[in-house]
Formats: C-alpha cells, structure tokens, sequence
C-alpha cells in the first residue's frame, strides 16, 4: 500500500515525485501480479482536497466532524491511536506499507518503508516552516524505528547511512525521472508571445522562492552579469513559499506563478539554458525536465546535483559568483551554447517506470526477508 496522504501538504517536487512514482507502480504491480493500492487519509490535510488521483481513502470518524464532540477525540489522540486498525481492515493482506512521510501508522501485520528526499530539515531547520520540520522529526523516528528506507539518489542514500548509522546496501535507491510532457522541439510561439519572450532570448530558472534554492545568489550574479553586457532576461517559475526572499520583478527578472506543464515545458524549451544553483538538492528535477527537453543545464556542484547533472552540464560552486557571471557571459556564445546544448541531448533519459520497476524489485526483496 502507497500512502499519498502528504500530497496536500508538498509543493513542487515531492507532490510532482510522489504522484508520478504512485502512477508507474500501480502500472508495474498489474504487470508483475503485485497487488498494490494507493491511500489517503483525509484526516490528516482537514479542509484541503486530497491527492487528485484514483485511491482507496480511509474515512474521517464520525466524531471529528461534530464541533462540541470532537474535542475530547482530539485531545486524546483517538483517531491517530485507531488508525492503524482501521488502516487494517481496508487492506487486509497489505504486507508493505510505503508511508508518504505525513503520517507514521500502518497495520501491524505490515513492513514500514519511508521514502527520504533529503535531510535538509533536520540539518538545516532554518530553511523549512516548522510543518516541514515535524515532517521529517516525525520520519526520522520512524527510521530509528525500524522503517526501511528507499531514497531518491545516491547521494541522498549516502546522508541516510551516514546520519542514521544504516549499511548503504540496506537503502533503495529509486532515482527519479522527468514526466513524459517533457520532451524536444519547437516551443508554442503563442505561450511565449504572451509572456513577452523570444525563444532562445531567456535565462530560466525552475523552483519555488525558498532559502536553500540560492535566490539572492542567482538574482546579484545576474545583475552583476547584466552590467558586463548579458541582456537576456531572467524567467523565475515558482511560488514565493516561505522565507524571507524578497525579489522585484521588473522587465529583466520575471516572476511567474501557477502555470501548468503545458507552459512549463514550453518555457523549458525555449529558454537559453536553465540555471540552478542551488545550495541543497536530494535530486533536482527541475535538470532532468530541463535535459529531457535537450535545453543546457548550468547548476551547483552541491549535493545531489553534482550525481544529477554529471558531465551532461555546466557544474559550478554555489558561492563563487566570478565563476557563475563568466558562465552566463559564456552564454552569448553561439560556439559554447552548441556545445552546452550537445551535452544536454547526450543525458540518457530515465523514466518513472524505471523508477518503479526497481522499488517493486525492493518490495520484493522485503516481502521474501
């Protein structure tokens, strides 16, 4: 069983990781004679819509949803203490249950796996709302628990061996992919004319607005680049979250918010290269939608982006803005863009089946232990 019931709560590319990944299992698991099934557990996102997929929910109690009744359940923890059982006795034979990361009950009978993005809120609290950080209080105990692991890297992977004294051989390493949408050719001249964009003309970059993205950084050396002769604007698409980032949009940083993959993928495949210099990374989908589009890739050499990017585009240090402001001057180079653009389509594409394929071999293995 696939616990979705932290969709509602992510942003960006856990919601997007977790939806995918749930989609190839469910095509696998038909395929291999796996039973598989995908929970919500509504009790945990009150008020907000669950995941927007087919899945098996388990329903509120009665008494949470009274006004004056509910406040003694609550107080004492009764749909929390109830909820393995009741998880039970919807998925009777369930001998794995992978938890989305929200929530810590699962049926007695069942093996506990977790899934591990990174470990950026237990390391660095300060980059996270608290929520964020309870998540990862709330799965980190769970590990020491017992739970097994299944990570989104191998660098991940190293971090959760390392941090929780766990053998490297004892953790999956999924990996991730780009969704399909994500592919090469010509962008929508009508997505870009609305946005005021030439293809080719536009630097883009791709996640939310939050500390351990490495904001200030990108905005200072592309102004900094802007006074030395760079003149393509600068396309920023993500939501402003949480921190304290504060960016002015005007005609050379745009700012945009909510648009749908359709839009995305034309963005990625107009833009001259997409920068990333993040400071933390389990693994960085924004480069592998990027490379799935053939569009060149400049990112940090840190954690998980150095293993993601490879040789297939520009690495540079995440705090040294002379190497980051003659690589985008670079970009005015018809010479070095082919040549950025070669090592894009060199970057072998992986897909969520792969993905798949190798946590269902993981399941396995488990399930036989």
């Amino acid at each position: 069983m696939f616990d979705l019931s932290i969709v509602p709560h992510a942003i960006g590319g856990v919601s997007r990781y977790l939806l995918s990944v749930a989609g190839a299992i469910a095509e696998v698991a038909q395929e291999e004679g796996i039973e598989f099934s995908i929970l919500d557990v509504p009790a945990v996102h009150p008020g907000i819509p669950g995941p927007s997929v087919d899945c098996m929910e388990l329903r509120t109690p009665f008494y949470l949803k009274v006004p004056f009744l509910r406040r003694f359940p609550i107080r004492n923890n009764w749909e929390e203490r109830s909820r393995s059982r009741r998880i039970k006795k919807i998925a009777e034979n369930c001998s794995i249950f992978h938890h989305s990361g929200v929530q810590p009950e699962f049926p007695a009978n069942s093996r506990s796996v977790v899934t591990v993005y990174d470990l950026s809120a237990l390391e660095h609290p300060e980059w996270h709302p608290r929520e964020t950080v309870a998540f990862a209080e709330n799965e980190a105990k769970m590990i020491r628990n017992g739970s097994r692991v299944v990570a989104i890297s191998e660098w991940t992977a190293k971090q959760v061996s390392s941090f929780f004294k766990i053998p490297l051989r004892d953790i999956c390493i999924a990996g991730g992919a780009a969704d399909d949408i994500f592919t090469p050719g010509e962008p929508s001249a009508d997505t870009l004319r609305k946005l005021d964009l030439e293809p080719g003309e536009y630097l883009l970059h791709v996640g939310h607005l939050v500390p351990r993205k490495n904001i200030p950084f990108l905005v200072d050396i592309y102004y900094r680049a802007r006074e030395r002769g760079l003149r393509f604007p600068l396309v920023m698409v993500g939501s402003r979250a949480w921190g304290s980032i504060s960016i002015e949009h005007d005609s050379n940083v745009r700012i945009i918010e909510n648009i749908d993959d359709r839009t995305l993928l034309d963005l990625y495949r107009g833009a001259r290269a997409l920068l990333y210099p993040s400071m933390y990374e389990g693994l960085g989908l924004p480069a592998l939608e990027a490379f799935a589009c053939n569009t060149p890739v400049i990112a940090a050499n840190a954690t998980a982006l150095a293993e993601t990017v490879g040789n297939r585009g520009m690495l540079l240090s995440p705090d040294k803005p002379e190497e980051w402001i003659q690589a985008l001057l670079l970009l005015k180079d018809t010479g070095k863009m082919a040549e950025l653009r070669s090592m894009a389509e060199s970057a072998k594409r992986e897909t969520w089946r792969n993905v798949a394929e190798r946590l269902c071999v993981f399941y396995r293995k488990m399930d036989e232990a």
